[in-house]
């Protein structure tokens, strides 16, 4: 029998994740700071931080590993690696946080099946008519402001984890992803006890811990404060979950100890020397900016923390069949 044939006495699951719908209202669309010059009232920086996975992550490298003298599971799906050490790559970090920030902000739909999507949540055809998240993380055709590097491992460990066999997306089930033509909304999965099967994964153990490292520049506040929220640094408090694996509860992670630094440009040109001119730059102040500068839409905020919210990992089965 597979996953797909459950069988009279095999009801259907409670699904792993939830919608957030599109915020009323439309995407406020301006030209984007651009990189030629540091532009008055904006920062430039970077944030070092401190990932803890909540629950395993494995981030597939597209490479079966053996391992030695498993004789259960002598081949594994590989996680990926930078210089040998195991890592979450920079793309999904952006990827993760990116769709934080449109879910949060007025932001367009960049990648969809839906045929019916309100127009006003459609990508622009001009670079020069940007939504927030598109001149923070970039467009076709013109490159964000925001970039994260690979976050290496730097303590914990690789184990191996048994994981579901899982599915792609139903996509022409409507009725789980329309409320009659409307779509529901940008889609997250939630946190809960890891689920078994048979499908063994390479993944960073429960507690282990990466260097995170973002590089930004001609942010305003608010748009660096939109970035730490997703993070889970604001209030409500969020743990973004990435990688494989998240209908089966992998990929959850905390974000602590973060460390931002913001150059100061004027001073920069002035001095010869080399030396850097930088200076602390308090969370709070950028968190508070991004709601001043009304880029948080609360509800759709509040919505996606109940989907995120800390510490449930504990609090909920995640389906080890189809769903």
């Amino acid at each position: 029998m597979t996953n797909r044939d459950r069988g009279p006495q095999q009801p259907p699951l409670p699904k792993p994740y939830d919608f957030v719908p599109l915020p009323a209202g439309k995407p406020e669309r301006q030209p984007p700071a651009g990189h030629h010059r540091y532009r008055p009232g904006t920062l430039s920086g970077t944030l070092e931080a401190v990932i803890v996975a909540r629950s395993p992550v494995h981030v597939a490298s597209g490479i079966l590993e053996q391992i030695p003298g498993d004789r259960q599971y002598p081949l594994v799906k590989g996680h990926f690696r930078t210089g040998g050490v195991p890592a979450i790559p920079a793309t999904s970090l952006k990827g993760c946080i990116r769709s934080i920030v449109e879910t949060i902000s007025r932001s367009a739909v960049q990648v969809t099946c839906a045929d019916q999507m309100p127009r006003d949540y459609l990508p622009p055809r001009s670079v020069e008519e940007l939504d927030v998240a598109q001149r923070i993380f970039g467009a076709l055709g013109y490159q964000g402001l925001a970039r994260f590097a690979d976050a290496p491992l730097r303590e914990g460990k690789v184990v191996t984890v048994p994981t579901p066999q899982l599915f792609r997306p139903r996509l022409k089930a409507r009725d789980t992803y329309f409320d009659g033509p409307t779509p529901r909304g940008r889609k997250f999965y939630m946190h809960g006890k890891l689920a078994q099967g048979n499908l063994p994964l390479e993944a960073c153990a429960v507690g282990s811990r990466f260097a995170l490292r973002l590089d930004f520049s001609n942010l305003t506040p608010g748009e660096l404060g939109l970035i730490l929220i997703a993070l889970g640094l604001g209030e409500p408090r969020l743990w973004p979950k990435l990688g494989g694996g998240k209908p089966a509860c992998l990929g959850t992670i905390e974000v602590l100890e973060p460390r931002l630094q913001t150059l100061d440009v004027q001073d920069a040109y002035r001095e010869f020397e080399t030396n850097e001119h930088t200076r602390a730059f308090v969370i709070n102040d950028a968190v508070e900016a991004a709601h001043q500068e009304r880029m948080v839409v609360y509800a759709q905020l509040e919505q996606l923390s109940r989907i995120l919210a800390p510490g449930t990992t504990g609090d909920r089965n995640c389906p080890d069949r189809s769903y």
